[in-house]
């Protein structure tokens, strides 16, 4: 939510809603407690486990285990979100959940993978499974600018080569060699169409493809066709959109712009109330900047501090504002 809060509904019979309940089936939206105070940026959801990660690239997982989807160094289930502490500092901006495994991809465009790699989907040139995340070094130096995980596939884009690689179950024969219905590491594909790089600056296009992405994902598993047109679509409006529904933060223009006006209006009001009624939405607010937060840890918060007293020293010049906050 905008607010910062993470509600989860539907099967439950790993712990996949992270709400720590054995109930099996769950089917009103429940809160995700162990997260509140997190400004979580982006989530995902595999076949039975789920994943999160916050604004300073922490991971959080939880849900099925039997394969190390959860990146936890062992094989058993949890019902509550657990932090991936192997992926600490290795600045995360996007993840992605197969059936059975997961993807992470991260700011520097490094790919890596864990969990079930029967089907060489984890693209580590076997079929072991992983049970820590470990990097894809057939992608090394690539700068991977998207990812997406299938059944039992993994799917990635090279912005700069304009190219889609591939590695998993070809049960549909994607690959030109029908005779290796795996492939174990990633290799590029040949798109079925094109990826409308003279949409991307067009806000209608973007627009229309996001609509139709939301409207189209029935039945991908069966048709890898479909889901790398739907995975184009979905990452020509990413690469314009660094997220779609972003929890409530500050920015000095709106700071500016409350100050500046002469009374403190309703939507004032508002939006000060969003934020200043959510740990996550300030913790979110107050992250140090160029990339220092990425460092955040158990030991170090990631909040600036000088920047909370810089915003407090601005808005002790208007009163009804300060009191509002």
């Amino acid at each position: 939510c905008e607010g910062g809060e993470l509600f989860t509904w539907g099967w439950n019979t790993h712990g996949q809603l992270g709400v720590g309940s054995q109930t099996k089936l769950t089917r009103e939206p429940q809160l995700v407690q162990r997260l509140k105070g997190i400004p979580l940026a982006q989530i995902a959801a595999g076949g039975a486990h789920s994943t999160t990660v916050s604004l300073s690239g922490a991971v959080y997982s939880w849900g099925k285990n039997s394969f190390g989807q959860l990146g936890l160094g062992d094989m058993k289930d949890r019902d509550c979100p657990a932090y991936v502490g192997a992926l600490e500092h290795w600045k995360t901006v996007f993840i992605s959940c197969g059936a059975d495994h997961t993807a992470v991809l991260s700011k520097e465009g490094l790919v890596c993978t864990f969990g079930a790699g029967g089907s060489g989907q984890l693209g580590h040139n076997s079929t072991r499974n992983e049970l820590l995340p470990r990097v894809v070094a057939e992608l090394w130096g690539a700068r991977v600018t998207h990812i997406a995980c299938g059944r039992q596939y993994t799917l990635v884009y090279v912005l700069s080569l304009d190219k889609f690689y591939f590695c998993g179950s070809d049960d549909e024969g994607l690959l030109e060699d029908k005779s290796k219905p795996n492939q174990l590491i990633p290799l590029p594909i040949n798109s079925p169409v094109d990826t409308g790089k003279s949409c991307q600056s067009n806000d209608h296009c973007r627009y229309v493809q996001s609509v139709f992405v939301s409207s189209a994902m029935i039945g991908l598993e069966k048709n890898p066709i479909c889901y790398i047109f739907n995975f184009i679509n979905v990452l020509m409006f990413f690469t314009q959109n660094s997220y779609l529904n972003g929890i409530a933060t500050l920015e000095d223009k709106e700071v500016d712009a409350w100050i500046s006006n002469s009374k403190c209006h309703k939507h004032i009001k508002k939006s000060i109330r969003l934020i200043f009624s959510s740990e996550a939405c300030i913790n979110g607010s107050f992250l140090d900047k160029r990339d220092k937060h990425f460092k955040t840890s158990k030991e170090v918060s990631g909040v600036d501090m000088s920047e909370v007293k810089r915003f407090y020293e601005k808005i002790s010049k208007k009163q009804t504002v300060y009191q509002e906050v």
